[in-house]
């Protein structure tokens, strides 16, 4: 049939629908609506019309569709993902108020040690390479850095992949070479929780490598082993220590979770989560990547065709809503760090562990740190260390007592931050 037949033929609802892949929301919404009215028991107007809003920042009118389509067809694929998410940004759109003062200096005595690890990846069965997955279903993998995150309240660290059983992936094309896409067991979960591992970050690049299904399998699996996770929008890492609530904030740059790119929503979720926890912890995962990436330059971020934030604004701003420690991931390279407002922030620690996946050749993708950070009640920075870390040749991790990951976070802070920079000492203690 004629191109133009089809056009001649097609009603609202299929010229909403290309109008919303053009990226004419105006045009979208006008037919979308039309398409909606005229059969208000059809679910694919109101599904693509809560996109139109989506798009459009009116979270209101998205909750408004999606929810329709609930209760046409409650087991519509991911509809209560999306609900939730929509619902989340409406709260935070309208959460708006001042940023509370930050008291620089630490004030009293209940301190908590937070240690923090980067970028991880336990090993996937959806194989690149020989082995995809470590031998005795990686029960060893974190045996030399176990004593590191045994030895803080809180132990952190970005999960980058879903854990999953069998869920299929879409993600990459057949024969990609430059696509990545990982499913780890949900028996690994075990793995980190024997490493002595508290609150994970969901928020990353990888989050939906088996979409909505398989992030919700993740979240599952860690419920059940006693992992706080923080990802999706609403979800909040809270970790209890003694009788102080601790909170992890994660953000990235996609659109299942808080976005690096827009720091008005991120601080409405910080401020939210100070208002009945204790100490607050941002983490994202941002910037460019690779070895090229190792700077921090100071403005919007490239990777993939996909803006990955300012982070330098992005963690002055995190601060400035009461986050009391930042952690940064995603260039899968050590990068500067310097405390703002009396916090700490680390703009990337690098690679922690991406068994048989991660590059570690070359240097700088084979060193990373773990952060030790020691807060007062009020949020201060009280002391910090960092630990150096190597990656063996399977990534790894492993205790470096040559230190080489403290000379590049050396490097790069006095490059980078030269007056609000830390200096790394010779046993990796923090001073500034």
């Amino acid at each position: 049939m004629a191109w133009w037949l089809v056009l001649a033929l097609a009603g609202p609802f299929e010229d909403g629908v290309e109008a919303l892949k053009r990226g004419d929301r105006v045009a979208a919404r006008t037919l979308l609506t039309e398409a909606a009215e005229a059969d208000p028991q059809a679910v694919g107007p109101r599904w693509e019309l809560g996109w139109a809003c989506w798009v459009d920042d009116d979270f209101a009118c998205a909750s408004t569709q999606w929810s329709a389509v609930q209760k046409l067809n409650a087991d519509h694929e991911d509809v209560g993902f999306w609900l939730q998410a929509a619902r989340t940004r409406r709260r935070l759109q309208k959460a708006s108020g001042p940023n509370p003062d930050v008291a620089t200096d630490p004030v009293g005595d209940d301190r908590i040690r937070f240690v923090a690890a980067g970028d991880t990846m336990m090993g996937t069965d959806l194989r690149r390479g020989p082995s995809g997955l470590p031998p005795d279903d990686g029960a060893h993998i974190f045996d030399d850095v176990k004593g590191l995150f045994d030895a803080g309240d809180v132990a952190f660290l970005n999960l980058e992949g879903p854990l999953a059983d069998d869920l299929p992936s879409t993600k990459c094309k057949p024969g990609s070479t430059s696509c990545y896409a990982f499913r780890t067991p949900t028996r690994y979960a075990a793995n980190l929780a024997a490493a002595g591992v508290d609150v994970v970050s969901l928020a990353n690049n990888h989050a939906f490598d088996l979409g909505a299904a398989g992030q919700q399998s993740t979240m599952d699996i860690l419920d059940r082993v006693g992992i706080a996770h923080s990802g999706r929008y609403g979800d909040v890492g809270t970790v209890v220590v003694g009788e102080r609530r601790v909170a992890v904030v994660a953000a990235h740059s996609g659109s299942c979770c808080l976005n690096v790119n827009r720091l008005e929503e991120v601080q409405a979720a910080i401020r939210e989560a100070d208002k009945d926890h204790d100490l607050v912890v941002f983490s994202f995962h941002g910037g460019a990547e690779g070895a090229k990436a190792r700077h921090v330059p100071g403005k919007v971020e490239i990777a993939w065709g996909e803006r990955r934030g300012d982070v330098k604004a992005l963690a002055r701003a995190a601060v400035d809503a009461g986050a009391d420690l930042v952690i940064g991931h995603g260039p899968h390279v050590l990068r500067a760090m310097e405390v703002y407002k009396g916090r700490l922030v680390a703009y990337s620690l690098g690679n922690f562990m991406g068994y048989a996946q991660f590059g570690t050749k070359g240097g700088v993708g084979g060193h990373t740190v773990l952060v030790d950070a020691t807060l007062a009640p009020n949020g201060a920075l009280v002391s910090a260390k960092l630990h150096p870390i190597r990656l063996d040749e399977r990534s790894v991790p492993h205790p470096d007592p040559a230190g080489t990951a403290l000379g590049h976070v050396r490097e790069l802070t006095v490059a980078d931050f030269p007056e609000s920079g830390v200096t790394v000492g010779e046993d990796g203690t923090l001073s500034w």
